[in-house]
């Protein structure tokens, strides 16, 4: 019997499990030159009676298995009683192997150091290895480790993925079953015949991984049925450690998807979905719902056996989104409408150089962004139409509306957002938040509209929705309550100058802002609001039994 270095790897990109036995360098120098001290030991079996006549090698951590056999200095034999010796033995650092024939039991210890005029003793008891058992504490990607055993032998050795491989060597020849555990999963892959000098292959399939977890769409309870029809709704779904196992989904590599599911079971065709924040505390899907009844459900699913991908168009603009800032992807603002493309830049105007990494904040959704008076962010090329965009951020004489999250530190005169001469919203402490929206038609003039300060803390959340039609009509929300707004109008000398549309001027934190040129009804901004709230959102998504 022999022990090489063979080698085996867990293969990630290809999901297969490879095999084989390599070896370099030299035997060590001679007796004569090191000294002579001696090895010697018992060695029993597992059933307590001595291993007789087992072929013992002393093996050094040197040498070439591809060079020959193993000179006789460094074999030899155990007795009748188990016992063995091995005088002159150089010194250097060696692997005491031992085979007993008959029954199959083995052992091996590694990296056992020999100096001059030295005796060490090695004495154990033979097992059958068994199997190669892998232990990964977490789903194999590069950096991740794992615990590898040899049952029957010392082996008991931390590894680590590299370039999608994880790499066993120093293995036993035999013929091993192969046994991988990964978190709570057991995958048993029969056997690898580990052989010295020859490569060895074995192909492992990945486990398959499917999750489902369903959203009953019915109202909460207390809620009135929809007044209106809705239709082209972004909702967001959440999964949390309340409802999932989030520590391992936020591993998994693979396809999310949703479909809506009617009363009778009817299934509609995939509906564009895109995550906006994936972490080990809370994953966040965006999902277009194209209708929507209160009695159908929405179905989201995972599969790690289909490519990682999502659709472009969950905000697209042909349904009057324009500007979209869920302010996940970091101080790297990013617009998510599907044809817009106004990323947001971030700014310090008095300080210049103050670093921004630390504004991001625990928000409605995912996370917010904190600012400070001195703090803004400006929409990229935003000042007015470009005809390289499909669509823009000017809205005179046209529908418009907006949808937003703020948190005010304090309820002082401040604005929130702006694009000068055009629109604005702001906070007044005597008439809450204010509406400001520039009209140019026949004549110039300011048209206002103010929310009151009921319900208005600060320090909380507060969701603000408005929308403004041609007819001319407006929705204006705060919270989940509807205001009703009277118009006011002032003079205006309709010299306009374009500006860039910007987010700053008050300390506190915004939220899923989303600008666009559409009227929203009630029932549209109202189930928005339950769908984003932070607490008691509406759809719930559970676990599918």
């Amino acid at each position: 019997m022999k022990f090489c270095k063979n080698i085996l790897a867990v293969s990630i990109a290809s999901t297969a499990i490879f095999g084989g036995c390599s070896s370099d360098s030299h035997i060590a120098g001679n007796s004569a030159e090191t000294g002579s001290p001696e090895l010697a030991g018992i060695f029993l079996l597992d059933n307590g009676n001595p291993a007789a006549f087992a072929r013992v090698y002393c093996v050094p951590s040197d040498f070439d298995a591809a060079s020959g056999e193993l000179p006789a200095a460094y074999t030899t034999e155990t007795d009748s009683t188990g016992y063995y010796s091995l005088d002159s033995i150089p010194a250097g650092t060696y692997a005491v192997e031992a085979f007993h024939e008959e029954s199959g039991k083995r052992f091996l210890v590694q990296n056992v150091n020999v100096t001059e005029d030295d005796s060490i003793a090695v004495s154990d008891t033979l097992r059958a290895p068994g199997s190669v058992e892998i232990a990964f504490n977490s789903l194999i990607e590069d950096g991740t480790s794992a615990m590898v055993t040899i049952p029957g032998t010392t082996i008991l050795r931390k590894v680590i993925v590299h370039a999608q491989k994880a790499i066993i060597d120093s293995l036993p020849t035999d013929t091993l079953g192969l046994r991988i555990y990964i978190e709570n999963d057991t995958l048993d892959y029969g056997d690898v015949f580990v052989k010295s000098d020859t490569t060895v292959q074995t192909l492992v399939n990945y486990p398959h991984i499917e999750y489902t977890f369903v959203a009953p769409l019915a109202l909460p309870e207390g809620e009135d049925t929809l007044s209106s029809f809705v239709s082209d709704i972004p909702l967001a779904l959440r999964l949390t450690a309340e409802n999932s196992d989030i520590d391992t989904l936020a591993r998994l590599q693979g396809r999310w998807e949703v479909v809506r599911i009617s009363k009778d079971g009817k299934r509609s065709k995939k509906l564009p979905i895109v995550n906006s924040v994936f972490d080990e505390k809370v994953a966040i899907f965006w999902v277009s719902v194209d209708s929507l009844n209160v009695s159908d459900s929405l179905e989201l699913s995972f599969n790690n056996a289909l490519e990682s991908g999502y659709a472009h168009d969950v905000f697209p603009t042909n349904r009057s989104y324009s500007l979209v800032y869920h302010f996940d992807s970091g101080t790297a603002i990013k617009d998510d409408a599907e044809k817009g493309y106004f990323d947001g830049s971030l700014t310090a105007a008095e300080t210049g150089t103050e670093t921004v990494e630390k504004r991001n904040a625990d928000g409605v959704l995912g996370t917010s962004i904190a600012l400070d008076a001195t703090t803004s962010i400006t929409a990229t090329n935003s000042a007015k139409i470009d005809s390289s965009r499909k669509v823009n951020l000017s809205f005179d004489g046209k529908q418009f509306c907006f949808s937003l999250w703020v948190n005010l530190e304090s309820l002082k005169q401040q604005t929130i957002f702006e694009k000068a001469n055009e629109y604005a919203l702001r906070y007044d402490p005597d008439q809450g938040f204010v509406v400001e929206f520039y009209a140019t038609d026949t004549t110039s003039y300011k048209q206002t509209w103010t929310s009151g300060t009921k319900g208005i803390e600060a320090g909380k959340w507060i969701f603000i929705a408005f929308s403004k039609h041609s007819i001319p009509q407006t929705n204006y929300f705060i919270n989940g309550t509807k205001i009703e707004a009277e118009e006011t109008r002032s003079d205006w000398d309709g010299n306009r100058e374009f500006a860039d549309f910007k987010i700053g001027g008050f300390n506190g934190k915004i939220d899923e802002l989303m600008l666009g040129s559409a009227f929203r009804d009630d029932s549209w901004t109202r189930l928005t609001y339950l769908n984003q709230k932070p607490e008691d959102s509406w759809p719930k998504l559970s676990a599918r039994k």
